[in-house]
Parts: structure tokens; C-alpha cells; sequence
């Protein structure tokens, strides 16, 4: 074989791995279009990203090819798809970046008495750096701590941590869906709710700021799509780790979607009154299910126009998703949101910080439903129920 034919043998090599490439990445993007519950379908709808980088650099591959030699007419259909592919995958991920206006806007009120942070923090719950929690929690000294995942074994670890924060509700479990709620701020109505799932909990609190005015507070964990159960976890309850159970089946998202649109639901109720939604959402910043819940409940993303603000997972740098949250009405504006140092879990913690102004709706951005979101919302609740 001469050098030419050694040339040509690695184009088509080079085209033939680029087309195979694009027909996976063409077909990750339209999958998730599909409007369906199906664990394998809405788990592709967290690495956008990631599909996006890859979608460009496959393009520059066909731009680096096309230099190399002509292509047929028909070549260029698989560009083309991947082009209107990345244009869409933009379309989704841009608005997390400070490239898109802000949904919320940030506060320049210098008195504090109207204003609440929030440390929100997935433990992992073999966690053990109970030690570097407590230093977050002083260095940031936030008003209100959310904590998703502990087990009694953080419950206890965290004894003394009242004397500062006096006002708790506390659920510790063992199947990784364990909740506890600090605040130093007076909570009135606290309740812990099993919403469609016996064994996963949130909670909801009415929180009173400094300045006297009651704000509602709602804190979620539901259960993740793609997560395999044996049948005996269940039967009680318990939680395996993905991947581990070999038989077991893995789970739809009905039932977080479930969740998510029934919390969503009950803020529309409320009417006009400042709300606060936190938690580990186990759902990405851009997919359809939260954009729903937003529109359903009023809600606002604070990471809209400043970032993506990723805090799932701390052992890999390429894969990493918006899973925690802080959404709130429009009646707050935005003091700071940060993402804090990894402390041993595989979830960052999160700091946001609002302010309650009554005119804030003047400037912020809300959200409004479309046609038919309440259909799609009363049969969602309807699914994920069913499938208790």
C-alpha cells in the first residue's frame, strides 16, 4: 500500500468515525424531546454540556476534514444535523451563562433585616467530614441550613449545632433521603411531608425575617431517574446505589416528577406570598420538568444569567450537573449565590443570600405558564402516584 492509499484509508477512517459520532450525538439530543418518564430518556436531559462541547468539536473535525479532501453532497447531511443539534443545545444551556439577561435581579439594599442565606448541602451520607461542614457553616454563617442525606450518625455528629440555630426540624434516615433543617430564623408551621413516596420526605416551614415578614419554605429530595432498587429495598425502603443491584430495575422519573409539580402547585395556591424552594431537585436547571415547576409555581432561578453553578459530581470534573437549587418568588432579589468548596461529599455546597423587597416584581423576570401546563402538570402528579 503507497502513502496515497495510506492517506485515503485514514479519511475514511476519520469521516467514518465523525459520521458514527454525530448519529449518537444527533440522536442524544432528540431523544429527550420526547415527552416521556422513561429513566432512559430523562437521563439525557442532564449532560447537555457536555453533547454541546462535543457537537462543536466534531463539527471542527469535519471543517478540518473537508480541508483534506471534497466530500459527496450526501456527506454533509450529518454536519448539517449536528449544526441544527448544537443550535439547539445552546438553545437550551446559554441561558445559564452570563451571555442571557438575568432572570433575577441582584439587591443593593444595605440593611439586612429583610434578608435570608442559605447554606443548602447534600451530605452523602458515609460522609464523614462533619469537621469541614462545621467550618462552612462558620466561615459563611448563613440564616437557614438545609441538609439532604444524613443519617442519625449526622444528626449526631451535628449536636450542639442548635444553640445557634434553635429552630429545627429534623428527619434523619438510612436510605439516603434524610433532611435537616437549621435556622436561627423563628420557623412557625413545620411540617414534614411525604408527598407521593412513604419513604422520601420534604419539608415546609414558615420562616420569620428580621423585619417581621413570614416567608414560606419548601425543602425537596426527591428520588433521581436512572437509580436501580432491589426488590427488597422496595419493600422497606431502603435506597442502592446505581449500578449496584444487577436485577434490580431502574427508576422512571414519575414519581420525582411527580414531586416536583405537586410543590409547584401548591405555591400557585398560596397567591401572592414570598416564597423559598431548596433542596437537591435530582433534575438539571434546564430540563422541561423543572422549567415546569417553575412556570406552575412562579418560581425564578437565581443561576439564570450568571452560571451554571454545578454541584454534582465532585469526582469528576468533565461531568458535572446543576442538581441543587434555590428557586424563589418574585419578591426576592439576589444578594449572592455561590457555590462552596468540596467538603467530602459528591455534591458541592451551596450559598445563595435574598433579599425580600415588595417591588421586586417590578424588575424580576417571572415565569408564566403556557397552554396546556396545568393539563400536563395534574397528569404528571396523576403518574407519579399511580406508581407508588
Amino acid at each position: 500500500m503507497n502513502s496515497f492509499e495510506v492517506v485515503n484509508a485514514l479519511l475514511y477512517f476519520c469521516r467514518l468515525i465523525a459520521g458514527l459520532l454525530s448519529l449518537v450525538l444527533v440522536i442524544a439530543t432528540v431523544i429527550p424531546l420526547i415527552r416521556s418518564d422513561s429513566w432512559w430518556i430523562r437521563i439525557l436531559d442532564f449532560p447537555r454540556i457536555q453533547i454541546a462541547v462535543l457537537m462543536g468539536l466534531t463539527l471542527a473535525g469535519y471543517v478540518a476534514l473537508r480541508f483534506f479532501g471534497s466530500m459527496h453532497p450526501w456527506e454533509y447531511t450529518l454536519p448539517a444535523l449536528l449544526g441544527l443539534g448544537l443550535v439547539w443545545q445552546l438553545y437550551c444551556i446559554i441561558p445559564y451563562t452570563a451571555l442571557y439577561p438575568r432572570e433575577m435581579a441582584g439587591s443593593l439594599a444595605e440593611k439586612d433585616s429583610n434578608r435570608i442565606s442559605l447554606l443548602v448541602f447534600n451530605v452523602l451520607s458515609d460522609n464523614r467530614q462533619v469537621d469541614a461542614l462545621r467550618d462552612i457553616i462558620r466561615d459563611n454563617d448563613p440564616d437557614v441550613i438545609l441538609l439532604n442525606e444524613p443519617t442519625q450518625w449526622w444528626l449526631e455528629q451535628l449536636d450542639g449545632l442548635e444553640k445557634d440555630y434553635p429552630y429545627t426540624l429534623l428527619q434523619p434516615q438510612e436510605n439516603q433521603y434524610g433532611m435537616l433543617l437549621y435556622s436561627r430564623l423563628e420557623m412557625e408551621n413545620q411540617e414534614i411531608r411525604f408527598l407521593i413516596e412513604p419513604e422520601i420526605p420534604s419539608i415546609r416551614a414558615q420562616v420569620r425575617l428580621r423585619s417581621g415578614t413570614v416567608i414560606t419554605f419548601y425543602c425537596l429530595h426527591p428520588r433521581p431517574p436512572g437509580l436501580k432498587r432491589s426488590d427488597e429495598a422496595k419493600d422497606n425502603g431502603t435506597e442502592e446505589q446505581a449500578g449496584e443491584d444487577e436485577n434490580g430495575e431502574r427508576e422512571d422519573s414519575d414519581m420525582r416528577d411527580a414531586e416536583l409539580i405537586t410543590v409547584g402547585k401548591e405555591i400557585n395556591k398560596l397567591g401572592n406570598v414570598p416564597v423559598i424552594v431548596a433542596g437537591d431537585f435530582n433534575d438539571v436547571a434546564w430540563s422541561h420538568t423543572t422549567h415546569l415547576f417553575q412556570r406552575i409555581g412562579g418560581l425564578i432561578d437565581p443561576r439564570v444569567g450568571r452560571g451554571y453553578f454545578n454541584t454534582f459530581d465532585t469526582r469528576s470534573r468533565l461531568m458535572r450537573y446543576p442538581l441543587d437549587h434555590v428557586f424563589a418568588s418574585e419578591h426576592f432579589l439576589l444578594v449572592e449565590l455561590r457555590r462552596l468548596p468540596d467538603i467530602g461529599s459528591d455534591h458541592f455546597p451551596m450559598l445563595a443570600v435574598f433579599d425580600y423587597d415588595p417591588a421586586a416584581s417590578v424588575v424580576n423576570e417571572e415565569p408564566e405558564p403556557d397552554a396546556g401546563d396545568k393539563k400536563e402538570a395534574a397528569k404528571a402528579i396523576e403518574e407519579g402516584k399511580s406508581d407508588e
